[in-house]
């Protein structure tokens, strides 16, 4: 990142701002909030920004706690670029996603805790552990 730009966008911000954005993204941005989802991610546009770099996520949560199964598949399409919509959220602060195949609920993502998933092999194992004995003398 440029001096430049990195100084155009911290003097847009306030200092709080910048301190959060810094922080959580380890990049200085400076943008329009168009949206919150209902774990209380914040979606941000700047359309001054390069194609790719112009929309993104300020995590809710804390910076080692951020996953990216935390965004909701619809918000997930806007900051792909795939629609250009705004994701409205139901009375329930779901979002309403159409489609029958679609994930209705956020699954957090498990790796690293008691609740991975775990592979069993079903297959009879090719090699057996040595297990030496001794032989009395």
């Amino acid at each position: 990142m440029s001096l430049v730009r990195y100084m155009n966008f911290f003097f847009k911000n306030s200092l709080k701002q910048n301190f959060l954005v810094i922080r959580k993204l380890d990049d200085e941005k400076h943008g329009a909030l168009m949206g919150t989802d209902s774990l209380g991610n914040k979606y941000y546009e700047n359309t001054e920004e390069r194609y790719g770099r112009h929309r993104w996520v300020l995590p809710a949560a804390s910076v080692p706690k951020s996953d990216a199964t935390q965004i909701p598949p619809g918000w997930n399409q806007w900051l792909h670029c795939v629609s250009d919509d705004i994701p409205v959220s139901d009375e329930t602060g779901r979002i309403a996603v159409n489609h029958s195949w679609a994930i209705q609920d956020i699954v957090q993502n498990k790796t690293g805790t008691r609740g991975a998933y775990k592979v069993y092999s079903t297959t009879k194992p090719r090699i057996e552990p040595w297990s030496p004995s001794v032989t009395q003398r």
